[in-house]
């Protein structure tokens, strides 16, 4: 009988037979691992991007309507949310009107936005603001993806791409401005705030693109420090088509 015969019930194996089980169950950990390791490290990083969940901070400016809500202040412009997956419908009353409010900040990069506390909002006496007249920057052909733009500027992250379509088609539908998020050859992104071609603002028409690869030709629009893509769904183009 071979001296390496085993069966589970013997207190101990051969030598030479835990011997090679040992080399095996080695080699299957250590190749789990580099598995687990490569894996990692072929993720995409997080972008830097920030939601002060819970976090409420005071915030007086003067509330703009158009693109999209937005509290201007002197130096810069935050674009303006409720709490949850809704857009912040009180700005059709307040259009011009100089308002205190606590929010929440999302930040991705330059692009802010606040998560607008319930109640917090009131109207104070009137505060100078520089001229947000929108300058056109003329015709543009450009590819990317349509976003909503509380997601994608931290609220969630990642917050675009196929696995978050569902989040956004909802973010979208409850209000959220869309954004198209534009890449250039070497990778680079921006986003753009986007409208229609009349002005007018976007929601369930753009519901069917999010997500998709598109590129999309249209007007560019500068308005303060938002840059504001108008282009009509229509037109919009999946780049596998």
């Amino acid at each position: 009988m071979n001296g390496d015969f085993y069966v589970g019930y013997l207190p101990k194996a051969p030598a030479a037979l835990a011997k090679w089980l040992a080399r095996i169950v080695s080699a299957t950990v250590l190749g789990g691992l580099a598995v687990g390791a490569l894996l990692i490290l072929d993720q995409p990083r997080f972008a830097a991007s920030k939601f002060e969940y819970s976090v409420y901070r005071e915030y007086a400016g003067v509330i703009e309507e158009w693109p999209y809500p937005m509290l201007r202040t002197a130096d810069t412009a935050f674009l303006l949310v409720a709490p949850e997956k809704h857009g912040f419908s009180e700005a059709s009353k307040l259009q011009g009107h100089s308002v205190h409010l606590q929010g929440a900040l999302i930040e991705r990069g330059p692009d802010r936005m606040l998560e607008v506390m319930p109640a917090s909002l009131r109207e104070i006496s009137a505060l100078p603001t520089p001229s947000t007249k929108p300058v056109s920057l003329g015709s543009v052909r450009l590819r990317g993806e349509i976003v909503d733009s509380k997601c994608y500027l931290g609220v969630m992250n990642p917050g675009n791409g196929k696995i978050h379509r569902d989040c956004a088609v909802r973010c979208i539908s409850g209000g959220a401005p869309p954004a198209f998020v534009a890449r250039d050859a070497s990778g680079e992104t921006q986003v753009l705030l986007l409208v229609g071609s009349d002005g007018r603002t976007l929601n369930r028409e753009v519901l069917s693109f999010v997500a998709e690869p598109l590129e999309i030709s249209g007007e560019l629009v500068r308005s303060g420090s938002n840059l504001i893509l108008k282009a009509d769904p229509p037109r919009f183009r999946r780049d596998s088509e």
